[in-house]
């Protein structure tokens, strides 16, 4: 039977990534523009946002698809097959999150870019709000899986990481936290329930930060125990 051995220096480097994509997410969700500008006078403000925010939360994802790899390896030993399951639903769910944002970062600009009356504005912002599903019912299967995954993917991470007892059960309490509140957001409508997504960002930093501090103090007390031994 073959060990798989994995540097120890990999599970810092996922780490650093989880925090970093999840810092980047974090702001992305807060700074979110309106889905739409308001006038012709918006536009180029509601331009500037709409596509930069977009980089920032496409490159937010991308490091923390990258980042999760770490930390199940990390938990490999102790994760049972659904808690496994929860790597796919969250690649599924925030590749799919990735998909939208060429909309905004390739395609707003041209949409919008030419607008000179609020006329054509109502024609352009209309067609964004109704996306024409009634035409095109495939696009559901872009945008319709990306919160169930989400959701379900996180909560099956929480609960494999509190069952498989190798990292600290902060993040995942935390998760879960997060969870409650963003299901209590689909029905109260208030600024913290409506920044919510935000809270997953921070979960994810969460996660990052105690795989990296992990590795760290685990590697320093096996030089401690290497040393009394010699010793």
């Amino acid at each position: 039977m073959t060990t798989l051995t994995v540097p120890r220096g990999y599970y810092r480097f996922c780490g650093i990534l989880l925090m970093l994509g999840g810092l980047m997410g974090a702001a992305g969700q807060l700074m979110h523009a309106p889905d739409t500008p308001e006038s012709v006078a918006a536009i180029p403000e509601f331009l500037n946002l709409a596509v930069n925010m977009h980089v920032q939360l496409a490159w937010a994802s991308t490091l923390i698809l990258l980042g999760l790899s770490g930390l199940y390896l990390r938990q490999a030993a102790g994760l049972r097959f659904w808690g496994w399951l929860s790597l796919p639903l969250l690649f599924i769910g925030l590749m799919l999150e990735i998909f939208h944002g060429p909309v905004q970062i390739l395609g707003y600009p041209i949409m919008y870019g030419n607008i000179q009356d609020e006329a054509a504005l109502k024609i352009v912002n209309d067609g964004i709000s109704h996306m024409a599903i009634d035409r095109f019912p495939l696009q559901l299967a872009v945008t319709a899986p990306i919160l169930p995954c989400i959701l379900l993917g996180f909560l099956l991470l929480a609960f494999s990481t509190l069952k498989a007892r190798i990292l600290p059960k902060g993040p995942a309490i935390f998760n879960l936290v997060v969870l409650v509140i963003l299901i209590l957001g689909m029905f109260i409508k208030a600024h913290f329930f409506e920044v919510s997504f935000s809270y997953i960002h921070l979960a994810i930093v969460y996660y990052g930060f105690t795989l990296f501090s992990s590795v760290s103090s685990s590697a320093a007390t096996g030089q401690r125990a290497a040393a009394r031994t010699t010793a």
